[in-house]
Parts: C-alpha cells; sequence; structure tokens
C-alpha cells in the first residue's frame, strides 16, 4: 500500500447512524483533513484489494468537515482539533467492518 494512502484513512467511524448507512453500502471513515475525495477513494480501493480482499469498487465519495468543539469542565475546558469524515459508496460485495477481516 502506499504510504500516502496508508496515512489518509485514519480510523472507521462506528455510529448508530454509521450503522444504518451500511445497509446502504456507504461506509464512514474518518481521513486526513488535506485528503481531497480522488486520493480517499484511491486509498478505499487499497484498503479494499489488501485488508479485506472482496470484489468492490468505490462508486462515491462524500467528504464531511468536523468542527472540534468546546467542552468545559469546571474552570478549564478542552478543544478538541478539528477534522474530516468520508462516506463512502461501494458497490459489489459488502465490506465486514464490524467483524474480523478475513
Amino acid at each position: 500500500m502506499n504510504t500516502r494512502h496508508s496515512q489518509i484513512i485514519l480510523r472507521p467511524i462506528l455510529t448508530e447512524k454509521a450503522a444504518q448507512h451500511n445497509m446502504l453500502n456507504q461506509y464512514v471513515f474518518e481521513v486526513t483533513r488535506d485528503a481531497n475525495k480522488i486520493e480517499i477513494a484511491q486509498a478505499i480501493e487499497e484498503l479494499i484489494k489488501e485488508v479485506y480482499k472482496t470484489n468492490s469498487t468505490v462508486t462515491a465519495v462524500n467528504t464531511s468537515a468536523i468542527r472540534g468543539r468546546f467542552r468545559s469542565r469546571k474552570r478549564h475546558g478542552a478543544h478538541p482539533k478539528d477534522s474530516k469524515k468520508a462516506i463512502v459508496t461501494i458497490g459489489g460485495d459488502p465490506l465486514p467492518v464490524y467483524g474480523a477481516a478475513e
């Protein structure tokens, strides 16, 4: 896997809303902020080939910037870093995101 592609995808996002997207063959990943849709699609394609080993292709990529919200705790507060998420639509076989990769 290309070193740039391995650095683009940080982790899958596993929430209730992401589980609803999985029914539509859409998967949610946290990606680096400087990645564009073409790089994300290429990185997911390589991830599918190497890790999941299924006959799937990326059909669409939607990105969204996530703002780190300020959280107050007593006298002090925390300001988490901003991030970016990608909703990737995949055609073909579904990916086993919740289970172990075969």
